[in-house]
């Protein structure tokens, strides 16, 4: 089935638009951008899916203790399905998926929004003479605090329960 007319940007959903000059296309400053915006949006999908994953089987086995004590199931069982909750809440502690999630995201939109910007010749990137460098500044501003944000975060103590 065809797009409709005007449908263009849902073909975008994990894309970047392209300039449709050759010489942007290639140039390796949009290539730059284009390969730390995929490498961000998989980052993003990838701890999402692992925050999601993680918290369905943490609420999996805390309605399972709750059902095995109510049924009078042995202690060992109970006590087996009490401790997933612990592995997979410490791991959600140790790796921050949900802050990850949070964070890579943030940083692929924004490089998707910059490339909106410079694809449509707007600024800050509407001059010439100026456009190259302001993108690069930009790539460089976006990874750079998303690094010192990951560190951040691998940094902070995980919460004690």
């Amino acid at each position: 089935m065809a797009d409709a007319p005007g449908d263009d940007w849902k073909r975008l959903a994990n894309a970047l638009p392209q300039p449709p000059d050759a010489d942007d296309r290639d140039d390796l400053l949009w290539q730059e951008l284009s390969a730390q915006f995929a490498w961000y949006d998989r980052a993003a999908t990838r701890t999402r899916l692992w925050y999601q994953v993680l918290k369905v089987a943490a609420l999996v086995a805390g309605a399972s203790v709750t059902l095995l004590a109510a049924i009078s199931a042995p202690a060992a069982v109970t006590a087996s399905v009490a401790g997933v909750i612990v592995v997979v809440e410490g791991a959600q502690q140790i790796f921050q998926f949900h802050s990850n999630w949070i964070s890579y995201r943030g940083s692929a939109e924004l490089l998707r929004r910059h490339a909106f910007l410079y694809v449509a010749s707007v600024r800050p990137y509407d001059q010439p003479s100026t456009r190259r460098t302001r993108l690069a500044a930009a790539l460089t501003e976006v990874t750079t605090q998303e690094k010192s944000s990951w560190s951040r975060n691998m940094e902070q103590e995980p919460a004690k329960g």
